[in-house]
């Protein structure tokens, strides 16, 4: 195992637990109490996943959301109190891949972290799917996207769906055949949460003048068509 999990929280008891927690379980931890540190803790460390509070000094957790996804797509976690569904959205639509809502159960933290992680890693032995639909290719195990031959940065669960839209062309999903698709669920989550997600991949497809559209398919869903 051995993966990075950087920790970001202005409580150092939850820091210290976590971080004793996740050590046991065979990751390598560092933790940091604010926000500036976390931004300076990320550079050096370059971890596979950031665990992240929103309320911290200096910088708070969707400023560092902000500051990370300028430079990096690495899985982001955010571990909060309890906040409204548009607070959630706005931290989706920053970049972040989930939500833990303290307080929380450790057991689930873990299995988040490893279903994040798991659809992060690339298996040396296995080979390569690569997915083609018009200017479009999708390669499964490098979780790249390229638009005519140039690649497009998108967050865990953008690249998700789009594989997902990709693999059931022309085909209506709805929200939920989305969200199980990646692995793992908000529990909490309504369905702006996806439509969030469908936005932000919208934008970035016709910025980059893809041939494939993702249309809204009223009362079911959505498909990706030319």
């Amino acid at each position: 195992m051995n993966e990075k999990i950087l920790i970001c929280d202005d409580d150092p008891i939850i820091t210290e637990s976590l971080s004793e927690y996740l050590l046991a379980m065979d990751y390598k931890v560092f933790s940091v109490n604010d926000g500036e540190k976390a931004v300076e803790k990320f550079k050096d460390f370059s971890p596979d996943l950031v665990l992240l509070d929103i309320m911290m000094p200096n910088l708070n957790g969707l400023q560092v959301t902000k500051i990370i996804r300028e430079k990096s797509e690495v899985p982001i976690i955010f571990l909060t109190a309890k906040i409204s569904v548009d607070e959630k959205i706005l931290g989706f639509e920053l970049g972040a891949d989930d939500y833990m809502t303290k307080p929380f159960s450790m057991r689930e933290l873990l299995l988040r972290i490893q279903a994040v992680l798991k659809r992060n890693n690339i298996t040396k032995n296995d080979s390569e799917q690569i997915f083609e639909k018009g200017n479009l290719s999708i390669f499964s195990l490098k979780r790249e996207v390229n638009i005519n031959d140039f690649r497009i940065d998108l967050t865990k669960t953008e690249f998700d769906f789009l594989e997902c839209f990709i693999k059931n062309f022309e085909n209506v999903l709805s929200r939920d055949q989305l969200l199980e698709y990646t692995k793992y669920d908000y529990l909490d989550s309504d369905d702006r949460v996806v439509d969030v997600h469908i936005k932000n991949l919208r934008k970035k497809l016709e910025e980059n003048n893809s041939d494939i559209k993702i249309l809204t398919v009223r009362g079911m869903g959505y498909r990706a068509s030319t």
